[in-house]
């Protein structure tokens, strides 16, 4: 069988148990056969161990592979290194596949011999057990038709072509190996964005298939706004990783407006969904320094897609969050279209210098105050 598998269906396993079997039903009984399964229990303390063991009793194709809670990208990572099939693909536990998923992904990947191929998907309420469309990206177009395109021909949208979610794309396995491609364990959010966006970087030949074959299970808003209340700093250092990486591969300077567009937009609606406290926190994280690390005063605000984000970029650069709130309690927004790009790097050195100085005059203060305080004693 190993020298025949199509496709390695790649699962991490967590605690999955209420979902697991809907989810393994739906691969067991894909058309394409010629498929290897490959569970990662990553240290489950229900008995999804047990549903997997009952599962590859009855199903040569299940292989089990235990891990002692290391997380997703662990998971993950072990899946590719033992992964035998000529693509992979990786399936979230509690979602679910239509049977002739594999077979279509398999069929256009092999035909057109694409690096990555994109499935369309649609969102499964967990608690309504109802399906509802999923929002398209932004420039998911360039794939109508039937059209095979890169980051060569669009080198401005490929990273707004297709999600971040790394479930609904089947990958070549030799151009994963090939590109040396990896989930980040140190990474808490948004590890798939980081792998996805850097295969997008560097794929030659990306498609997609338009039918709904994919089902994504979601729960409350309240679990998404935990998640992000827990990891919400790390976000800057996921885009800060990206754009290393595409700097390592020569990749940064052609696909820098795409970059900036993407980590800038994708930041600015981040902070629209963190409540008070975070958005001052996550604001000012970018204004000390990564908003500037990241490259996002490189280009003009003419060169941002969506007004709203060049405006949030220019603001990032100019104030700290205390400041922003002020100005926008009086009505005042920052006009970036009136600002030239040379001017507005100047603005922003001079702001950073100034809190610098107003730093250190701080510093000194406190340090007199507690020289004075112990010379009194």
């Amino acid at each position: 069988m190993e020298n025949n598998i199509k496709v390695s269906v790649i699962v991490p396993i967590y605690n999955a148990y209420d979902y697991l079997r809907q989810a393994l039903d739906s691969i067991v009984a894909q058309t394409l056969t010629d498929i290897e399964i490959i569970c990662i229990d990553d240290g489950s303390t229900d008995r999804s161990l047990d549903i997997i063991k009952e599962y590859q009793q009855s199903d040569a194709r299940v292989r089990i592979v235990t891990e002692n809670n290391a997380g997703p990208a662990t998971a993950r990572n072990k899946g590719i290194a033992r992964a035998k099939g000529e693509y992979m693909i990786f399936l979230d536990a509690d979602d679910f596949y239509e049977p002739q998923l594999l077979s279509e992904l398999y069929r256009r990947a092999s035909e057109e011999q694409l690096d990555i191929t994109l499935a369309n998907f649609d969102i499964y309420n967990n608690k309504s057990q109802k399906f509802t469309p999923a929002t398209l990206e932004l420039h998911s177009d360039i794939f109508e038709h039937g059209v095979v395109a890169s980051k060569n021909e669009y080198p401005d949208y490929i990273f707004e072509s297709a999600t971040g979610y790394v479930w609904n794309k089947l990958f070549s396995t030799e151009f994963v190996r090939e590109k040396e491609l990896a989930f980040a364990p140190e990474l808490y959010v948004f590890e798939d964005v980081c792998f996805v966006t850097t295969a997008l970087s560097l794929a030659e030949r990306v498609g997609r298939v338009d039918t709904v074959m994919i089902h994504h299970r979601v729960y409350s808003e309240q679990q998404r706004a935990k998640l992000f209340k827990k990891y919400y700093t790390q976000v800057p250092v996921v885009y800060l990783r990206i754009k290393d990486f595409l700097t390592q591969h020569g990749m940064y300077i052609p696909l820098m407006r795409g970059f900036i567009n993407f980590s800038a937009g994708r930041c600015y609606k981040i902070y629209n969904l963190l409540w008070s406290d975070a958005k001052s926190s996550f604001w000012d994280l970018l204004h000390s320094g990564y908003a500037d690390s990241l490259g996002w005063f490189r280009q003009a605000s003419s060169d941002f897609e969506d007004a709203d984000v060049a405006e949030f970029v220019a603001s990032v650069g100019l104030y700290t969050h205390k400041q922003y709130t002020k100005r926008i309690s009086h009505g005042v927004h920052v006009k970036p279209e009136r600002i030239s790009l040379t001017e507005l790097k100047r603005r922003i050195k001079n702001v950073h210098i100034r809190e610098k100085i107003n730093k250190f005059f701080a510093n000194r203060k406190k340090k007199k105050n507690k020289n004075g305080e112990e010379n009194t004693q």
